[in-house]
């Protein structure tokens, strides 16, 4: 088993609670790790026996940008379920940055680790 990491992938939606969050798209930073096998493409150095990880990066961003959730938590989880989607990920880890989030800090995150079930507790 193996690890791709999709790093700091930044999208812009409507994202948060506030009314004011509400009228304009917001800059987030967006990390996958996803765990993958890849003992037959390291074998036969061949894409077919390799996870298809841009396709896997546009989906996120397809996911992120058509969304307009509340919570970064219910965002969270349909990011976590569509890269759970691929038959290929047995394991995923999201992570969420919002820096608009914080007025002293970088920015506010969530991160949640997700299964073939779904989200982790």
């Amino acid at each position: 088993m193996g690890k791709i990491f999709l790093n700091k992938l930044e999208v812009c939606t409507i994202i948060g609670t506030l009314p004011h969050e509400r009228l304009a798209p917001q800059r987030l930073f967006i990390d996958v790790e996803l765990c993958t096998p890849f003992k037959a493409a390291a074998q036969s150095d061949a894409l077919t026996d390799a996870l298809d990880y841009s396709a896997v990066e546009r989906e996120v961003v397809s996911v992120v940008s058509a969304s307009s959730f509340q919570l970064l938590e219910a965002l969270l989880n349909a990011i976590g379920n569509a890269v759970m989607a691929h038959k290929e990920v047995s394991f995923c880890r999201v992570r969420i940055e919002k820096p608009a989030a914080s007025r002293r800090g970088k920015s506010v995150a969530v991160e949640a680790d997700f299964t073939p079930e779904g989200m982790c507790e």
